[in-house]
């Protein structure tokens, strides 16, 4: 029997729409990675982040000069992130962004490698500005690519599984 025109028509949607909506083992294999819970990672500090006061300084002017301006006093921290076997995406997040700095704010950790993360605190008045509750969230998450080099943020939008360490931050004033 010879196929209508209708019947033959049929059948080239079918095998257009069948080669084309079918999950390529890429696309399987995005979408999985994506489900997967992130590893543990390794942080080093573990619990705290603490600054050496990290204050204004009120000083003397002392031949024409300021001594202890403020404005340039800031302190670091350094924070290693390392990632067990999978590729994950990482952003850092503050209680206090407009004194607490983190550099990069976000990147892609490669299985197996540290980073180091630099957290810095500009100076302010201890006494008039509140630090309780002050901390550093980090969050991670599987890449949906193995090979990703460039951080998204949609990576943090999906419906993928993203995990959470919060790091107090101490003030030694």
């Amino acid at each position: 029997m010879i196929p209508t025109h209708q019947q033959q028509h049929f059948k080239h949607l079918n095998d257009h729409t069948s080669s084309t909506h079918k999950a390529s083992p890429t696309t399987a294999t995005t979408r999985a990675m994506a489900q997967l819970p992130p590893e543990d990672v390794a942080t080093e500090p573990t619990q705290k982040v603490v600054f050496n006061a990290p204050v204004r300084q009120v000083g003397h002017r002392l031949g024409g000069g300021a001594f202890g301006r403020g404005d340039q006093h800031r302190d670091e921290a350094r924070y290693n992130f390392k990632t067990a076997t999978r590729r994950a995406g990482s952003a850092f997040k503050t209680t206090k962004p407009k004194r607490i700095n983190i550099i990069p704010p976000h990147g892609v950790l490669r299985p197996k490698k540290s980073v180091y993360v630099a957290i810095t605190c500009d100076a302010f008045d201890p006494d008039n500005e509140d630090t309780e509750g002050d901390r550093v969230t980090v969050e991670w998450t599987n890449t949906p690519d193995s090979a990703a080099t460039v951080f998204k943020q949609e990576w943090f939008q999906g419906d993928g599984i993203v995990r959470r360490k919060n790091l107090s931050i101490e003030y030694n004033v």
